[in-house]
């Protein structure tokens, strides 16, 4: 029985090879195994919470959860329902190495019906790091100019606060959190919705998925008020001391002031009156100099353009006056515009009189005694008196010596006029 099984050995052995091989061929022609590779395959990350729930977070580097190419072998018939899919690609961070990395195990949806498969890379590297969270102040900015005549007022959010969390490299960046209202062309009060933008301390806007916020976006209300330019009074109160006065208007550092209001408002005024009392000079010898906030006295509603207008400075010039002695002729007083059918003469004058004229320097340093005649003025006098017709009588008036606007005698000098009716004949 051996011999028969042993008997030509070596020729049963090939025997069986080529039905093997024959078997093969007749089985591969009805359905043989090939390749085929598919592209962009994404991995599954799966018990990611292993890192999130230590008070961590992660990042993929690198793309590396899609693999660029994977190869799979299977029979024919196979791909006929195969697709990128079916073919499933994880990766547990429960298996997570020591360098950070993990390998990518791949399966399919077909059951075992794949002989194998081959991936162009096989394992996912992720950064790992701490998690922080942040609050921060939200801050508004406009862009863009709104019309010509009109102003940006104030800016309000309905939220002044965004909290953040993220990955402490990324968090550590941020500086601020700020929405953007662009106001370009417009005259009235802006009311929107806008996107919260975070930035680095350079204003470098930062955009990082990992980075979370708990409000995206924020009620905005921008106020845009119209502006109108209006000149600023200024009065005062009260005399310098005795022999000194005040010279030229009283001066301030800006003429005029831009202010900003609803239109409604600004339409009933037309300059800023300053109470006379905050500029008092009483009983001063010098020049007097302050400095006046104006905006308490702004009507309602009503606000500077420009805050640096606020403090406007004032200043009064006050000189000494000086005397000086004059000698005129009393003989040169003469009566003027004298009455129809009156006639008129002064007496008690001296011949020569002695006149202490009064006044700043500037203004008496060129009056002369030969150039000053002493006049009565009977019509200026009787409108001084409120008299509409003459009267005869004696009356003292003052002697008018047509001295410049300002300056003035010590001790005016007072004649007897007598004023009589002309006798018919």
């Amino acid at each position: 029985m051996k011999n028969k099984i042993t008997h030509n050995i070596s020729l049963k052995i090939i025997s069986l090879f080529f039905a093997f091989l024959l078997w093969m061929v007749i089985n591969n022609a009805n359905d043989p195994t090939i390749d085929k590779t598919f592209t962009d395959i994404p991995v599954k990350l799966l018990n990611t919470e292993l890192i999130t729930d230590s008070g961590q977070v992660f990042e993929v580097m690198d793309d590396t959860n899609v693999i660029d190419k994977v190869t799979v072998w299977a029979p024919r018939s196979v791909f006929s329902s195969l697709n990128a899919g079916n073919i499933i690609a994880t990766a547990d961070v429960s298996e997570l190495s020591s360098l950070d990395t993990i390998s990518i195990k791949l399966s399919t949806n077909l059951g075992g019906e794949v002989e194998r498969m081959q991936a162009s890379s096989d394992t996912v590297k992720l950064n790992i790091e701490n998690k922080r969270m942040k609050t921060l102040a939200l801050k508004t900015a406009v862009q863009g100019e709104v019309e010509d005549g009109y102003l940006i007022g104030e800016v309000t959010t309905d939220q002044n606060l965004v909290r953040i969390a993220g990955p402490e490299s990324i968090v550590n960046q941020i500086a601020k959190a700020s929405v953007d209202v662009d106001v370009t062309g417009f005259t009235s009060d802006i009311g929107t919705n806008a996107e919260i933008r975070l930035y680095d301390g350079k204003d470098n806007l930062i955009q990082d998925a990992r980075v979370t916020q708990n409000i995206k976006t924020v009620g905005v209300k921008v106020n845009i008020y119209q502006t109108l330019e209006v000149p600023v009074h200024f009065d005062y109160v009260g005399a310098p001391a005795a022999g000194y006065r005040v010279v030229g208007d009283i001066e301030s550092a800006a003429g005029t002031v831009v202010l900003a209001g609803k239109s409604n408002v600004l339409s009933n005024v037309s300059q800023i009156e300053i109470p006379a009392e905050m500029v008092d000079i009483s009983g001063r010898n010098e020049d007097y100099e302050a400095e006046v906030d104006i905006r308490e006295y702004l009507p309602d509603n009503v606000f500077l353009a420009d805050p640096s207008q606020a403090r406007i400075s004032v200043a009064v010039h006050i000189q000494k006056e000086i005397t000086r002695r004059l000698a005129v002729r009393g003989e040169g007083v003469s009566v003027m515009n004298v009455p129809e059918g009156f006639t008129a003469s002064i007496s008690e004058l001296e011949e020569s009189l002695i006149l202490e004229i009064v006044g700043l320097p500037e203004e008496i340093a060129g009056l002369s005694a030969n150039d000053m005649e002493g006049k009565v003025d009977i019509a200026e006098w009787m409108r001084e008196e409120g008299m509409d017709t003459p009267e005869e009588g004696f009356y003292q008036v003052e002697v008018d010596f047509g001295l410049p606007e300002n300056v003035r005698i010590a001790d005016p000098v007072v004649v007897t006029m007598h004023l009589s009716k002309i006798e018919e004949e």
